[in-house]
């Protein structure tokens, strides 16, 4: 098992590092009052946030570990989790996510709370391994309520389950995962009859006592919003009209929609290895509006013009209803050729007729999971126009314990003989319904590899020496050694070997990373500040693309590889005083 925690040299230094903050987020338009936990905090300076709608505007109190200040949110800015670091005359922290959300905001009390049953957002926080929230409310018969635990996907790391019991005491409703691939709870429910009934917060605990770190806080939405569990098609070209159909539970109020360019804070389906092209930008994100020509009560249709000049990559389909503004899934705006949406919504396969070329590279890979596809769990086959099974693929990196793993397909093939042949996609178990729908993309390539970068931020003295992990996130079938360096730095350079493993421990806990660690030297006459730095990687013998390095911002508990990351565009250096 690899460790997590960069080795530094004396010169380098821990530098500032957020635990997490309390509350998540807040409402738009107003001002908050949070706490950010970490170390090394006690040279506190301001909290940068990427949105200009989003500031820190006073700060209460300020230690080591704890600085407590008022953030203000503005009316426009846009729903959904924003990155943000702690500046310090050390230098900046890691990323950490806030929140921003449209129902007024509400602070969770020990040991139980009594509360109104009206849209709100309660913001909690698991202490430790014993503490169980509660809330009771009264309810009315006939009324449908919709429970919502956000952790994971907020910026927390908080794996929980929902209980609802009646006024007698009896449980009438209980989830732990929302979906298979988002392992948090949400509960959609119509309530029997008048009464007093208890909702309880419990975090998974699991056969050894596992803990979700210093990292607990969740926010618990109480609505009457609808559910969206699946659309079709997934994705569009610019320059088009795009017209989708969304699935669901309670879609009949449905009064508008909008797309807006995901933000670097909305890539938590993006598992690793991910086949989907990031920037990471936050900041203003560009919106594109929709109309609803249809809704019902388990479907709208939707039209988007999309501009031609939409920036390529994902965005986030939101939909506007009588009962609030819901945040469904994600799409890809593409404009390559040989892009194709299906779904699985009849018994016959979905298949698709390719032609190969003697030792031309044939390369499939799907997008289903990635976009927030609920249960789709895709399964490439290729054939050849003989019937015999040529190439076969699942999962890209597979599930196992708390690794979620990334389900989709990706499939390289080297055919040794020019023909037609047939790609199948299916679910790994044969299921099928509106909420399986894919986007399939083909193209000519060979497997490659993605190239991460710890830490997210690296603090140096002037004319001294640290150190860089790089780790290699390897695409099925990929097996060459690597080179791997950092631009304008001739002494910082490594290579990985090609028999590194990269996949789940043997435990499920964990995931094997290949890791090499690369000296950052900087000049005495360094000036202080930020050091930028670019990292690379390619293939040994400088065969196939050069790589450019990302970082990661990391939500889950140290120590733990796991899955739980959002790219960020590259890793940097922070020149010391």
């Amino acid at each position: 098992m690899h460790r997590l925690w960069l080795l530094l040299s004396c010169a380098a230094f821990a530098g500032p590092h957020l635990s997490r903050i309390v509350p998540l987020g807040g409402q738009a338009g107003t001002t908050v009052e949070v706490e950010l936990a970490g170390k090394e905090l006690d040279s506190f300076e301001r909290v940068t946030f990427e949105a200009n709608q989003i500031e820190w505007v006073e700060t209460l109190s300020a230690t080591a570990e704890s600085v407590k200040g008022r953030v203000r949110i503005g009316k426009s800015a846009a729903l959904g989790p924003y990155r943000f670091r702690a500046i310090t005359s050390k230098g900046p922290s890691n990323s950490r996510l806030f929140n921003v959300h449209e129902f007024p905001g509400v602070m969770e009390q020990e040991p139980r709370q009594t509360v109104e049953l009206r849209p709100q957002t309660i913001h909690g926080y698991m202490k430790g391994l014993a503490d169980q929230d509660f809330f009771q409310f009264q309810a009315r018969a006939g009324e449908r309520w919709l429970f919502d635990v956000q952790s994971i996907e907020r910026g927390g790391f908080l794996e929980c389950s929902l209980t609802l019991t009646d006024p007698s005491g009896r449980e009438i409703a209980f989830n732990e995962d929302q979906d298979e691939f988002l392992e948090t709870p949400r509960l959609s429910f119509q309530f029997p009859g008048d009464g007093m009934y208890t909702l309880k917060v419990d975090q998974y605990r699991g056969p050894q006592g596992v803990g979700c770190g210093e990292n607990c806080g969740y926010q618990l939405v109480m609505s009457q919003l609808p559910i969206v569990s699946g659309a079709f098609p997934l994705g569009a070209r610019p320059g088009s009209t795009y017209k989708v159909r969304v699935h669901g539970e309670s879609l009949g109020e449905t009064t508008g929609a909008y797309l807006l360019r995901a933000r670097g804070a909305e890539h938590f389906r993006l598992t690793f290895p991910f086949t989907m092209p990031v920037d990471g930008a936050d900041g203003a994100p560009a919106r594109i509006e929709g109309r609803v020509v249809a809704a019902a009560s388990v479907s709208a249709d939707l039209e988007f013009s999309i501009p031609s000049g939409a920036k390529e990559g994902l965005w986030r389909l939101w939909l506007v209803t009588r009962a609030g503004t819901v945040d469904t899934m994600s799409i890809e705006i593409h404009s390559g050729e040989n892009v194709f949406d299906g779904v699985l919504d009849r018994v016959k396969e979905n298949s698709y007729n390719v032609s190969l070329s003697a030792g031309k590279p044939f390369h499939a890979w799907t997008l289903a999971a990635q976009l927030g596809l609920p249960a789709i769990d895709t399964v490439l086959e290729l054939w050849s126009a003989r019937g015999k099974l040529l190439a076969e693929h699942d999962d890209l990196m597979t599930g196992q314990g708390t690794v979620i793993g990334n389900p989709d397909s990706s499939l390289y093939f080297l055919p040794k003989e020019s023909g037609a042949a047939r790609l199948v996609v299916r679910d790994r178990t044969n299921r099928i319904g509106p909420s399986f729908a894919y986007r399939l993309h083909l193209n000519s390539a060979e497997p490659g590899f993605q190239l991460l970068a710890e830490p997210e931020e690296l603090a140096i003295r002037a004319g001294q020496e640290g150190f860089l992990e790089a780790l290699l996130i390897k695409e099925p079938g990929f097996e060459k050694a690597v080179d791997v360096w950092i631009e304008g730095l001739p002494g910082a350079k490594a290579q990985f070997r090609a028999d590194q493993h990269f996949g789940p421990s043997g435990d499920g806990d964990n995931i094997n990373i290949p890791i090499v660690r690369l000296p950052v030297a900087i000049p005495k006459d360094a000036q202080p500040g930020p050091f930028p730095i670019r990292l690379r990687a390619q293939a040994e013998g400088r065969t196939g693309p050069i790589v450019e390095g990302l970082a990661t911002l990391w939500i889950g508990p140290n120590g733990k590889r796991n899955d739980t990351r959002r790219p960020l565009p590259a890793p940097s250096v922070y020149v010391i005083p």
